[in-house]
């Protein structure tokens, strides 16, 4: 008899997902996103983090950028609502960028798609108008 197969659910996935960023651990994250993962967040070109990204090392490089190019000040979770295979995030945020020394502070909501416990889309909602200022020299 084997050993039936579990997989997270939506809530253990986001929550998964969340530890690892607070532990920095990049690999981790990544191996939460499943193969052809979306992940999107609408945004000026100026802002490295923004943009649709569905290729493994893309979605790499903007997990790099979340860890090295900014420094989180805040980083608050609100609320988490989960529908099925729905997640939606509300919270707020502060980073500062490295390159410009200017923080970029917003609230936010993310929409997290979990299907078989991996992370199929992750669009993210900001203010885009302040990261793109305070990406800018």
């Amino acid at each position: 008899m084997s050993t039936p197969v579990t997989t997270r659910d939506t809530a253990a996935t986001i929550g998964e997902f969340f530890a690892r960023f607070g532990a920095g651990d990049r690999p981790g994250m990544l191996e939460l996103f499943a193969e052809g993962a979306e992940l999107a967040v609408a945004g000026a070109d100026t802002v490295p983090w923004t943009g649709v990204r569905t290729e493994a090392a893309a979605i790499d490089e903007f997990l790099r950028i979340a860890l090295e190019d900014v420094s989180t000040e805040v980083f608050t979770v609100d609320k988490i609502i989960v529908d099925g295979e729905d997640g939606v995030v509300l919270g707020s945020l502060a980073h500062r960028i490295t390159a410009t020394d200017r923080v970029f502070a917003s609230a936010f909501a993310l929409h997290i798609h979990v299907v078989d416990g991996l992370i199929a889309s992750y669009r993210m909602f900001e203010d885009s108008h302040a990261a793109e200022v305070s990406w800018t020299r």
